[in-house]
Order: structure tokens, then C-alpha cells, then sequence
């Protein structure tokens, strides 16, 4: 569910053209899956969260014995500098093609981090796995600090195909 957006025209080289505001995913069972909150996207990265979330989360939650019922949209459009920092290149999140995710809440009411340590390191393998495959970018846990508690996906373009997944499986600390 994401009704288009006017273009969205930023300083610099912010903003789009094929603007959406992706609100809900609907799974083959109907079953809505909402982005909380909705996430300002391009159409192409829209379309690939919505792939992500119906073709993988939805597949990973099942075989940990749940559904998805809400993804943790962190932040999407956001015309700024990488990692927010003044005078940097623009950030991906400023042509409104990445967005950052916290988690999932699954059906039975769980809330699972993407980065928490003491979720099962089988399903955080599968959610690596996964996002690599779909998305040109992944920084989590592992790529810098500014990605310690989130993770980054976004559909940047690179010469010969380059990808960057940069999202390390820790395990929990000692108590």
C-alpha cells in the first residue's frame, strides 16, 4: 500500500521524482504488514522492501513458529549528508532510496532487533542473508558506529555491480 507522493525537489541533488509513501505491505494471505511509520521511498526501493518483507521476513518469521504484524521504519527520506554529517556526500536517504529498520514485531507480540545479540543467531543469519541478496547496501552492527543500532538498506547504483553488506552477527555479551 504506498500512494504516490509529488516529486519531492531538495537542495542539491535531493529528492525524486517517483515518490511513494509506503504505509502497509499486503502478504499472499492478505495479511497487512504496516510500516510504522510509513516510509517516504522511490518507487524501485518500495518495491524492494515490499519484496523483502513478503518474500523473506514474512518466510523467516513462519519458521520461527510466528507472522509479521509491523516493520520499524527508523527513518527514510531525509535530504542530509551521510551519517548526517554536514558538507558529505548526500546520503541515499536523500533521494529517498534507503531506509533504516530497527526490527520486526511478530504476530504473538515480540518485538525482534535486527541488532539485539540474544535473538537466536539462526534467524539474524537469515535476515543478513537475506538483505544482501536484495539490497545494494546493508550497514548494521560491524560497518561504523553510526550504524549500531539500526539497519541501513538502500538500492545505491555502483560501477560493475558493486555491493557493500556490512552487517556483522555478534553474539551476546558475557554477563
Amino acid at each position: 500500500i504506498a500512494p504516490s507522493l509529488p516529486p519531492i525537489t531538495g537542495p542539491g541533488a535531493c529528492g525524486g521524482e517517483d515518490i511513494v509513501r509506503l504505509e502497509a505491505v499486503v502478504l499472499p494471505d492478505k495479511t497487512r504488514v504496516p510500516l510504522k511509520p510509513a516510509a517516504t521511498l522511490r518507487c524501485p526501493m518500495a518495491t524492494a522492501i515490499a519484496g523483502w518483507i513478503r518474500g523473506d521476513v514474512a518466510t523467516i518469521a513462519a519458521g520461527a513458529g510466528s507472522t509479521v504484524s509491523e516493520l520499524d521504519n527508523f527513518d527514510s527520506f531525509d535530504c542530509r549528508g551521510r551519517n548526517r554529517i554536514a558538507g558529505a556526500r548526500i546520503s541515499e536517504h536523500g533521494r529517498a532510496n534507503a531506509i533504516d529498520v530497527r526490527g520486526v514485531k511478530f504476530a504473538n507480540g515480540e518485538f525482534e532487533w535486527f541488532t539485539d545479540r540474544t535473538v537466536g543467531r539462526g534467524l539474524r543469519e537469515k535476515l543478513v542473508a537475506s538483505a544482501c541478496a536484495r539490497f545494494t547496501t546493508v550497514l548494521a552492527p560491524g560497518s561504523d558506529w553510526y550504524h549500531e543500532d539500526h539497519v541501513h538498506l538502500d538500492l545505491a547504483e555502483r560501477r560493475s555491480g558493486y555491493r557493500i553488506c556490512q552487517w556483522d552477527i555478534w553474539d551476546p555479551l558475557p554477563k
